[in-house]
């Protein structure tokens, strides 16, 4: 089973990132989860507090589509040159169910527009 994302999927993980960059000005997986519609703002709110032992857990959608969420914003992220900053979980808290360090670190991706001076100079 591929875990590329379909066109459907696409355009939403899209539709979310333009919400979300416009409103926040970045976007993170929990922000877009929670655009999504598939993690609400109250275990949201749970796993900041850190009564839930992942993000994981609380999200209401399987590993492959969370996977295929994840494909679905690198690619929009490639194709929108946007700029990451590597994040961890906060103290106490993960993302992923098995720990896996470069889960974690998809996870801690945050993505922003950047400076608009700089855009057109980066490497592909």
């Amino acid at each position: 089973m591929s875990s590329r994302p379909n066109a459907k999927l696409m355009e939403r993980v899209n539709r979310a990132v333009s919400a979300l960059l416009a409103r926040e000005g970045r976007v993170d997986y929990p922000l877009l989860l929670r655009e999504m519609g598939v993690l609400t703002p109250a275990n949201l709110a749970e796993w900041r507090k850190g009564r839930v032992q992942c993000l994981e857990r609380v999200v209401s959608a399987n590993l492959t589509k969370l996977a295929r969420i994840q494909a679905a914003m690198r690619q929009i992220a490639r194709d929108r040159r946007l700029d990451m900053k590597l994040v961890r979980a906060p103290r106490g808290r993960r993302y992923s169910k098995a720990g896996n360090p470069f889960i974690e670190e998809e996870y801690g991706a945050i993505y922003s527009a950047g400076n608009p001076a700089t855009r057109g100079s980066r490497t592909a």
